[in-house]
Formats: C-alpha cells, structure tokens, sequence
C-alpha cells in the first residue's frame, strides 16, 4: 500500500482526501467486567480490537488520543493516552478528560469495543457538528449511542458542572446542550458493540 501524507491530507494507493479538521478519540478506560477480560487487546483480524479501530480512523482524522488510565498498555499504538482527571467517575470523566486535550474543536468519540466503523456515517455526524454541540446516533426505539458520537470542545464546562455535583450519566448532558439526534435506520450491519465474550465469539465467526 503506497500512502502518501502532507498536513490534512492523505493519499491511500493513489487516492487523495482531506482528513477531517477534527480528533478521534477512543475510550479504552472501562473495566471489561461483563468481558471477563480486557476487550481492546483481544484478537481481530491479525490486530487487537482497538489497534482495528486505529487502523480504520487513521487516514482519516488529523489527531487520534486514546482515554485510558494505563499507558503503559496502549504504548504499541504510539499515540497520546490520556488518564481520566479523576478515576472511577466512568465514561463521562473520559469524555471530559480526553476533550480537555484534544487539539480541535469538533471530536468523534468511540468506544474500544466498536469494531467495525463506518467511515462516511462518521463523516456525516462530523458535517452536523458544524451546527451543533453534539450528534448522537439514536435507533427508533430512542436509546442513542453515546459512545459512537460527535462531541465539540464548547460543551467543556457543562460536563464539569455535572461531574462536580456526581453526576455521571452522559444523558444528563443533552438537556443542557445544543443536540443534533440522527436516527440509525434498522437495517444498519456494520454496528457491534462487543460486550461479552458471547458478543466477540459471533463477531469472529462473521
């Protein structure tokens, strides 16, 4: 693969695009339990789960940072891990903590047991974050996806506001922001979450 790279744009066998003014971030702090074992270092296609996901972000964003409180762990990726203010307080303090460093504006957030992405679908969340704080996929039964989401930097102090009074549930951060919702049609096959060892079991066997 010949991959040629100047600031903001890519070059992938020949093909040119923009990357996109914005940082991927990946949350790898969770604790694994329903896993029974650490989720972003099992095995899929030849490279751990989150490495995957690093693959498929990297020709496309200009900034990557992991969210996690072991750097030692995540060392192999060679990008910037950042540890939660405070730990304990769950994904929101992730959130917080890796925005708080992130050198752009407008950030895609994804969970290390997301392995498969669905690059144009993030790049439209992205366009809707021009005019928004946040845009969260949500299925028709209402659930969103927090962490498969846009975030911008301007939402910094609503989520200390929550995390000083204990809040904790990333939901609580939507009556407090401008939301963009972009309703995910059923028939979407790309979208796992890996939750159990069940869960990763299908998903290689696919």
């Amino acid at each position: 693969m010949n991959k040629i790279e100047a600031e903001g744009v890519n070059s992938v066998n020949g093909r040119l695009s923009l990357k996109e003014n914005a940082t991927a971030i990946i949350l790898a702090g969770g604790k694994s339990s329903r896993m029974g074992q650490d989720k972003s270092l099992l095995s899929a296609n030849n490279l751990t789960l989150i490495g995957k996901i690093v693959s498929q972000l990297e020709d496309h964003f200009q900034e990557i940072i992991i969210g996690a409180n072991d750097l030692e762990k995540y060392r192999f990726l060679n990008l910037p891990v950042i540890p939660d203010l405070e730990e304990g307080k769950g994904p929101l303090m992730g959130i917080y903590s890796t925005l708080l460093r992130s050198n752009h504006e407008i950030n895609f957030v994804v969970a290390c047991d997301i392995p498969d992405l669905d690059i144009q679908y993030i790049k439209e969340l992205i366009r809707q974050a021009k005019d928004h704080q946040i845009v969260i996929p949500t299925w028709k039964n209402g659930k969103h996806e927090p962490l498969f989401a846009v975030y911008r930097k301007s939402i910094l102090d609503n989520i200390k506001k929550l995390l000083a009074a204990d809040q904790r549930k990333i939901s609580l951060l939507f009556q407090s922001t401008d939301v963009k919702y972009m309703p995910l049609p059923d028939e979407v096959k790309w979208y796992k979450n890996l939750n159990t060892m069940e869960d990763y079991k299908k998903y290689i066997k696919q």
